[in-house]
């Protein structure tokens, strides 16, 4: 069997594979017999659902699952470094210690009494004998997305260090088949996962009646942190050197188009390292903005002066281009479609030379028109920012958790949002403020998933 089609299969019960034709024995004294002084201890690893929020679990894809290499260590006596690692591509090959593919387990030998045990899954670097335990787990590490998700698979650790009992006169045989000195250590991924999902593209300006179609809506992910620890921190440590300026690519909103149901598990994911902070700044918080194009469905007609006939002054409009929403006049919050005054201030000889620049002179505008915004360049709207992790609207923390699956479901929107990208302060200490034009319902499973909804505005 290749090494390289071994998966893990479940995400509740994480069993390991690997290629072993070793056949098991009652100990590895010459006779046969269990050396004296010897006991054996065997273990499985599990996917960690203790710090769902949410009922159930959401399995995760192939290659979120998938597994190439694994270790379980065991600590030295003093427990400062590892006295011995068992890698699941290493099999016994007849020894006693290794990984055993027909009972899923790793199989150590070793004395009784306690010992500390930890896993590390597709690691960015391979743990060693008498390797620093301090330095491989409790010291914060460049990990940049394309380290921990590295040949299409996403490392994983232990979620803390475990310490068991070790029993004596265990035998293999018993510490193999789960009778006795069989223990379980659960991982998870160091990464987060966040999706956004909208549930339709025709949406309803809240303070006016005009309404539109956004299409092709994208969201992108900023101020992700660039170092983290392997393995999940007891206690919230700030990260020295932490830059906060990991950004994805700009990713597709999944929008619903039919009669599909779970919509976060058609959409593609972007994956962030844990953010977490004693004190939540917008200049070290992660969040993502929106992007999306934005064509209104009715928009000022264009008059020299106000109809008498209110349905007279706008006009039903198709077509997606730049436009602007007028600020103040009768017609202020509707839109203006920069094709539709160019050609009328064109006719009133308003633009010289017959540029396509428009005239910002006041008195140079149609009937109920006094000011407008700046350009909706292209029809380009964004919104944000959202701060990934704020559970609620006036939250003042937003913390991203590893192995834990964020989804920002869009339920609402105020258009057409901004004519350009949201800027945050990234120099002082500014707290999270919730966008005056999203609001988010977020959920959390495990992976752990978070389904949050957002109420663009």
């Amino acid at each position: 069997m290749k090494l390289n089609k071994l998966f893990l299969m479940a995400a509740m019960g994480l069993g390991l594979f690997a290629c072993n034709n070793n056949d098991l024995v009652e100990g590895s004294a010459p006779n046969g017999t269990q050396e004296e002084g010897t006991t054996y201890v065997g273990f499985t690893l599990k996917f960690n659902d203790t710090n769902s929020r949410a009922d159930g679990t959401e399995a995760g894809t192939e290659a979120e699952q998938k597994i190439t290499r694994a270790y379980v260590m065991m600590t030295s006596e003093d427990g400062t470094t590892f006295e011995k690692v068992l890698d699941m591509t290493a099999p016994a090959n007849g020894s006693v210690e290794g990984y055993y593919q027909d009972n899923k387990k790793f199989l150590f030998q070793t004395t009784a009494g306690n010992h500390d045990f930890y896993a590390v899954i597709n690691p960015d670097e391979v743990p060693t004998k008498d390797g620093n335990i301090s330095d491989y787990f409790n010291t914060a590490k460049d990990l940049p997305l394309t380290t921990i998700t590295t040949n299409n698979s996403f490392m994983m650790s232990s979620c803390e260090k475990k310490t068991f009992y070790v029993n004596d006169n265990i035998t293999q045989t018993q510490a193999l088949d789960g009778t006795a000195n069989s223990f379980t250590i659960d991982v998870e991924r160091v990464a987060a996962k966040v999706t956004m999902t909208c549930e339709n593209t025709t949406l309803t300006n809240a303070t006016n009646n005009a309404g539109g179609t956004i299409t092709t809506p994208k969201f992108t992910l900023k101020g992700g942190a660039t170092k983290s620890y392997r393995m999940a921190q007891s206690a919230i440590n700030e990260i020295a050197g932490n830059a906060w300026t990991y950004t994805s690519s700009e990713t597709d909103v999944y929008v619903k188009t039919g009669s599909e149901t779970d919509l976060h598990k058609l959409a593609t994911p972007v994956y962030c390292l844990e953010n977490l902070h004693n004190n939540y700044y917008q200049k070290n918080t992660t969040y993502v903005d929106i992007e999306t194009t934005f064509t209104p469905a009715k928009v000022v007609n264009c008059l020299d002066q106000l109809d008498v006939n209110p349905d007279n002054n706008l006009k039903n409009n198709s077509t997606t281009g730049s436009f602007f929403v007028v600020r103040s006049g009768e017609h202020a919050q509707n839109y203006l479609m920069k094709s539709d005054l160019l050609a009328w201030q064109k006719s009133k000889n308003y633009v010289e030379n017959q540029s396509n620049e428009i005239s910002k002179n006041p008195d140079h505008f149609p009937a109920g028109v006094e000011s407008i915004s700046e350009e909706y360049v292209n029809g380009k709207c964004f919104f944000g920012p959202i701060w990934i992790g704020q559970e609620t609207a006036d939250a003042s923390t937003a913390p991203v958790t590893r192995n834990t699956w964020y989804n920002l479901k869009i339920t609402g929107i105020k258009l057409p949002g901004e004519p350009h990208e949201p800027e945050i302060d990234d120099t002082g200490e500014t707290p999270l403020v919730p966008p005056t034009n999203v609001a988010i319902t977020l959920s959390v499973m495990p992976w752990n998933f978070i389904d949050r909804g957002i109420n663009l505005q």
